[in-house]
């Protein structure tokens, strides 16, 4: 007995195969019309496009330098109450070792002093999910399905589909302005407001650089739900507005919400790092080590700051927990030889170096290792 393709769709979806369930979406809406079909349809292009997008909600540590934003502050702010500082620790300073660690690299994402070169602009923001969409579709992005753009109002699957609808126009085709607009008509027809409509509404003001609006909307939806993703795209948007103090209020409230949570420790301690408060951070890299023990910014940071604090060996168990719990890596390998070379332990500096040289890419990582191996060679002979 052949199994009805609806059941295969919903199959696909619910394991994940989204690109197995889009292409047969096409084929069997090309015969008929079916709303649940379509849905599917766009539910799995948007979770795909979400992946593609790879840290999408992920907080830039750097301000908007727009002189005529209203949104700006201060050009001579108090020292600790800006991330645009220059910070001089012992490692910046230092002209005797070089360290390309991987503390400063987001699993998945690039590094933070890459990102901070280029901030992002509004604009930039805006049109990220569609060139995502576009480059995951492989060409120009899928029309709309036509009966969920004019479903009634009076249906009861109204609200679940202006909600995937709202979803697949800000991310897939890149319209924060229509998507604002499906959310303001779902307000309108609902009595009580949801939550998730004040979020999703201030991911629209965010993207378009309305901070004001998109902070009133937050508050709005705490007062409603104390929802964890609300705290973080609060944190993300005091950050880009390039002021810690408040950030770490957030944090702190969400805290007391949500004991131990993973997610705002790593916020905090990523926005006291940023603001030169080393001590204060690594306390809450060692909570999120504790609760997640996988978690590679977390430890790579533990065993910096216990390098650069003159104690190589624990950071030499740290950097082996990384090589053991991650993929391999240069940068691993990297401070591995110069834990090696400060531990006096010279039957393992050239192998770890000559790993590190092996995993190697770019030509910035190699001049570090050749760095390091010059300063090896000075040391030795």
């Amino acid at each position: 007995m052949e199994i009805p393709e609806d059941y295969k769709i919903l199959h696909l979806y619910k394991t994940k195969q989204y690109d197995v369930c889009l292409k047969l979406c096409e084929e069997v809406l090309k015969d008929k019309n079916d709303r649940m079909i379509e849905f599917i349809r766009i539910r799995a292009m948007t979770i795909q496009v979400k992946v593609a997008a790879n840290s999408y909600d992920e907080v830039d540590y750097l301000s908007y330098r727009d002189e005529l934003a209203p949104t700006a502050v201060a050009k001579t702010p108090r020292p600790g109450t800006t991330f645009d500082r220059q910070i001089r620790t012992a490692h910046q300073t230092s002209t005797s070792k070089r360290v390309n660690t991987a503390a400063s690299m987001k699993p998945g994402g690039s590094a933070l002093t890459v990102r901070a070169q280029s901030a992002r602009t509004a604009l930039r923001s805006a049109g990220r999910a569609s060139r995502a969409a576009t480059a995951l579709a492989g060409g120009p992005p899928v029309n709309m399905p036509i009966s969920l753009r004019f479903l009634p109002k009076e249906e009861t699957s109204f609200t679940p589909t202006a909600k995937t609808l709202f979803e697949y126009v800000y991310y897939c085709e890149g319209d924060v302005r229509k998507a604002m607009d499906i959310a303001f008509q779902a307000q309108k027809r609902d009595n009580t407001s949801d939550w998730w409509w004040h979020h999703s509404l201030s991911r629209c003001y965010y993207t378009l650089g309305m901070f004001r609006q998109a902070d009133e909307c937050l508050r709005r939806a705490l007062k409603q739900n104390k929802h964890i993703s609300v705290y973080l795209r609060l944190i993300a948007m005091y950050v880009a507005l390039d002021q810690p103090i408040s950030a770490l209020d957030i944090c702190k409230q969400g805290l007391f919400v949500f004991h131990e949570s993973t997610p705002l420790l790593m916020e905090q301690a990523r926005i006291n790092e940023q603001i030169g408060s080393s001590d204060i951070a690594v306390k809450d890299f060692r909570k999120v080590a504790i609760q997640d023990p996988f978690n590679m910014e977390a430890v790579a940071n533990i065993a910096m700051y216990n390098f650069y604090n003159d104690q190589p060996e624990i950071a030499m168990r740290y950097y082996r927990r990384l090589l053991a719990t991650t993929p391999p890596g240069s940068e691993i390998y990297n401070n591995l030889g110069l834990c090696c070379l400060y531990c006096s332990q010279w039957d393992l500096i050239l192998p770890c170096f000559r790993q590190s040289l092996f995993f190697s890419t770019s030509p910035s990582s190699k001049a570090d290792i050749w760095f390091n191996l010059a300063h090896v060679a000075l040391v030795r002979f």
